[in-house]
């Protein structure tokens, strides 16, 4: 079986992840406030991302008016 470096990868920062969750665990609000914090970030990093692919830019009112009202600008 060939060794898959995206596999590898996605194991790593899953592991990464439930080391720092559990290192945490005692911490709760500070679990939440960085939990969340990941959350975000990687909601707009995914919405940027679809927004660059489908040729979104925010100069453009028509076309970008439904991410102008879910960013609440």
């Amino acid at each position: 079986m060939p060794l898959d470096p995206v596999a590898l990868a996605v194991a790593m920062s899953f592991t990464a992840g439930c080391a720092f969750i559990h290192a945490l665990r005692r911490h709760a609000d500070t679990l939440t406030l960085a939990l969340s914090l990941l959350a975000s970030g990687l909601a707009t990093a995914l919405g940027s991302l679809l927004a660059a692919r489908n040729d979104l830019l925010l100069s453009d009112p028509m076309h970008s008016w439904g991410l102008v009202a879910a960013a609440n600008i």
